[in-house]
Parts: structure tokens; sequence; C-alpha cells
């Protein structure tokens, strides 16, 4: 059965091992930090499902932390608790302003802690359940990402299935193809939406002592995306070693197929994709793929977020602008580190380096 997940911050020391030691008696799946700025290294990669902060804290305070949780995508619809000495009525109405769904003052009994996270939990369960379905309005380019495929695919049916068309042999097997591609872009937006909104209701599960062979891995994106487009071969540039590096496999496979075919379907037929992995040093695996496509100036570097796209009104693009954002989450998630550079009409490279796995695991 799956536990429900709890940060706590405290820097009391004795307090903080208290509390967790309470909360995994309860059952809940635990991680603790002493100020705001070590809980933001743990939400890297990790997302609860209740947030209990100190107020007073060294390095960052708990209206710090929370502002930032506030702003930040996947995190902000998280019930968040203040728990702090200070019995001060101005201060419990600052933090419930700010959107903290409870302030709770210390000492308090631990039977009235354990009902409030209860509460709150199966609170924060219900919305997203009420979420957890696809919303087209979220993105006026949904429809157009069912449809197009869709209509490519009966289209195609229809017409060889019609016995006046008379189609010649190159005719027929350039529809099959169209119905071959069109299904597998369907079926990858239908996925990838899915995967979106179970990484926004915290239902995936990054586990730490999963790996992955990355080399495989490539070589099976690789042949995914050229058997598609057989011309796509000659544009790949690919050299790979070997090596188990600690990330699953489901998510790997979508790292590196999304930002593969991006750097395919944002630069020119004409224009190789250079990518290259390696052993960074003892502990990083460093892979980098590199177009010389179109490229983003810096603004757009910064306004790069889920359903978010570039110059569609001027090139026809496929996909959600899921596949850049998500690959940037699921790589922090799994304590990876990525890094973007790019240019305007020169082209984008981009840097990921993956922990190694371990010789002796």
């Amino acid at each position: 059965m799956k536990k429900n997940k709890i940060l706590l911050v405290e820097d009391e020391l004795n307090l903080r091992d208290t509390i967790t030691d309470i909360l995994i008696y309860h059952n809940y799946d635990v991680k603790s930090a002493e100020n705001g700025q070590k809980a933001l290294e743990i939400l890297d990669h990790w997302t609860p499902d209740l947030i209990i902060s100190d107020i007073m804290m060294p390095v960052m305070n708990g209206h710090s932390f929370h502002e930032i949780i506030k702003e930040t995508e996947f995190l902000n619809q998280i019930p968040f608790v203040f728990l702090t000495a200070k019995n001060d009525g101005n201060e419990m109405e600052k933090c419930l302003l700010n959107g903290a769904d409870l302030f709770l003052t210390k000492p308090f009994k631990i039977e009235t802690l354990i009902k409030i996270i209860q509460s709150k939990i199966e609170r924060f369960e219900e919305i997203k359940n009420k979420n957890n379905s696809i919303n087209p309005s979220e993105s006026s380019y949904y429809l157009h990402e069912i449809n197009t495929p869709l209509y490519g695919i009966l289209g195609s049916i229809n017409l060889l299935m019609n016995p006046r068309q008379n189609l010649k042999e190159n005719e027929i097997d350039f529809f099959y193809h169209t119905i071959k591609t069109s299904g597998k872009r369907l079926d990858r937006t239908l996925k990838n939406s899915i995967l979106y909104q179970n990484l926004k209701n915290n239902n995936l599960e990054f586990l730490e002592n999963s790996n992955s062979e990355i080399a495989t891995v490539f070589s099976k994106i690789k042949d995914e995306i050229t058997d598609l487009d057989k011309t796509q071969a000659k544009r790949i540039y690919s050299n790979i070693e070997e090596s188990n590096i600690k990330i699953q496999n489901k998510y790997l496979h979508f790292i590196l197929f999304e930002l593969l075919d991006n750097a395919l379907k944002f630069s020119k037929k004409n224009k190789k994709i250079i990518v290259s992995g390696k052993k960074f040093n003892s502990e990083f695996y460093e892979i980098i793929i590199q177009d010389f496509g179109n490229g983003f100036s810096e603004e757009e570097l910064k306004e790069i977020n889920v359903y978010k796209q570039f110059n569609r009104d001027k090139e026809e693009q496929q996909g959600l602008g899921l596949g850049l954002f998500m690959s940037k989450t699921f790589i922090k998630k799994s304590k990876g580190v990525f890094s973007i550079i790019s240019q305007k009409n020169v082209g984008t490279t981009i840097k990921i380096f993956f922990p190694l796995l371990e010789e002796n695991q």
C-alpha cells in the first residue's frame, strides 16, 4: 500500500527527530530538513503530500520557503502547515493570508497533529482525484494534436477501402505509412498527457535504486525515430559509451526521445544532430545533445513551461510542448542536472548529468 509522504522542516533537532518518529509510527513516509533551503533540495527529487514547516529557522525561514512553494508548479497545491512557538495573532493572520492551510502553535498534542495531517491529506487526495482527467482547455493545441493524426488515420483508411481509387502500389504504401506514423503520434500525445497528469497529481514514483544502461536505451530510441522517418538516420551523429546510470528506464526513454525529437524537429532537414555520452567523473555520466537549428532567445528559455510552444503561428509544430518541461522535471527528480545553452537561429546545446550507478551495486 502506498504511504502518504510528509516533508517536515524544523531546525530544532530533538523536536524534528521526535515528530519524524511519531509520523513514521503512524505509517507515513517522512523526510526532514533543518531549514527551507535544505527542504528545497529535497523537493527537487521528492514530492510530498503535505509540508509541515517551522517559521523561525536559519539560512531560509518558513515564510521565504513558503513563498517559493507558492510560485512553483507541482508544489503550490500541496497542503502547507506552519508550526511555530510564537502564539501571535498577527503572525497567524500573515501565514493564513499568504496561503498556508493551517497555523499550529507549539506545544501541541500529538493527537491534534495526526488529525490535522489526516484531514489535510484526505482533502488533497479529493482535489487530485477531481483533477485527474485531461483538460483540453489547458492547451489550445490539444484538440489539434488529437484530431490531426486521427484524421490522417481515418482519411487514409477511407481511401484504401475505396475501390474506385485504383491506387498504385507506391500510393498504397504511402497511406499505410501515414496510418502508422499518425497512429504513433496519437499514441504519444495521449501517453504524454497521461504522464503529465500523473506527475501533476504526484502519482509518479522516482525510485532511488533504479538504473538503466544508457547506450541500449539510446539505440532503441534512435531506431524508433528512424523507423518513422528513414531520412532521420542520416542526420543523427552519435557516440554513446555504455554505462549504468541511476534513473528508471521509462523516464530515461522519455527524456532522450523527447530531446532528440525536438532537436530534429526544430532544425532544418539538412542539418545534423550530434549526440555524445560518456562518464564525466566517478559520480556522473554526461550526455550532450547539440543541434544547429532555430534556437531559443534568452527570453524564451525563461518561459519554457508545460504547454508552452514558440512561433507556432509561423511554423507547424507537432506536440503539446510537454517534452522539454517534463524532461527537465524528470532529470531533477532523478537527482540529475540539466542545462541548456541556445542562440536564436544558431542552435541549441543541452547537457545532462545523470548520477552513475556505483560499481558495487
